[in-house]
């Protein structure tokens, strides 16, 4: 199962969820994210400086490689398939379609950061 099945499993057993005082917001965060040409991205409340220091710290740095990070100017429209779809997919090994899950890839993280 590796990482991402160790991700899911956190996600979904409350583990994130209970964290204070983001795990809400990162489990929220990661059901909005989509999969796109690249990689992961999703916007997220932070208030935080660095933007996302504790979210990193804490979850992120464990999953995901060549993170950016940029203030949200404008709406998000963000368009791929869910983020939320491809781990609970990877956990079982296959897609719906039937085709193997790579685990290889690369998160955008795109959050708003409010002063």
């Amino acid at each position: 199962m590796g990482e991402l099945g160790s991700f899911w499993a956190a996600l979904n057993d409350n583990t994130i969820e209970r964290q204070e005082p983001d795990g809400k917001e990162i489990v929220a965060s990661m059901k909005r994210a989509v999969m796109t040409d690249n990689g992961v991205e999703w916007d997220e409340t932070c208030y935080c400086t660095p933007p996302l220091r504790h979210e990193r710290s804490s979850v992120y740095d464990q999953f995901f490689d060549h993170m950016k990070i940029e203030p949200v100017t404008s709406p998000l429209h963000l368009h791929g398939g869910r983020f939320w779809d491809y781990l609970r997919d990877h956990t079982s090994g296959s897609r719906s379609d039937g085709r193997e899950v790579s685990t290889a890839y690369r998160a955008r993280y795109v959050p708003i950061r409010i002063l």
